[in-house]
């Protein structure tokens, strides 16, 4: 998991369209992976567990054997037109340059080295 990925799906999991930050907590090389938090501003943190993300507030979210992603809330995710993600809540995603993430909701997901990330409005 990294905190670009943590962030994103909090962003989908809280409807996109509020700014926040991201940031690792516990030891940066942990032996044990689990001892290793994301914790947000928009109030959700996230742990992993054999490759399934755990959110505070009970979400699991998994990637399938076909890449599909799987919310435990029942948020579901499929490719549309233009590489944009599409969530079943109304919110889509694409990656953009620099290996960032744009939302149609006018939000820019981008990391700050690898125990950081921020969503906020996009400025373009």
């Amino acid at each position: 998991m990294t905190v670009l990925e943590v962030a994103v799906y909090a962003l989908v999991l809280t409807g996109g369209k509020t700014p926040f930050f991201c940031e690792q907590k516990g030891a940066a090389a942990a032996p044990v992976a689990a001892s290793v938090v994301v914790e947000c501003t928009n109030g959700l943190s996230a742990t992993e567990e054999k490759g399934l993300i755990h959110y505070d507030n009970g979400v699991v979210v998994s990637r399938q054997p076909d890449g599909n992603l799987s919310f435990s809330n029942g948020i579901t995710a499929h490719w549309g037109a233009g590489s944009w993600v599409q969530f079943s809540n109304g919110v889509s995603m694409r990656r953009v340059a620099g290996g960032n993430f744009r939302s149609s909701t006018g939000m820019l997901c981008e990391a700050g080295g690898t125990t950081k990330a921020s969503c906020h409005k996009n400025e373009d």
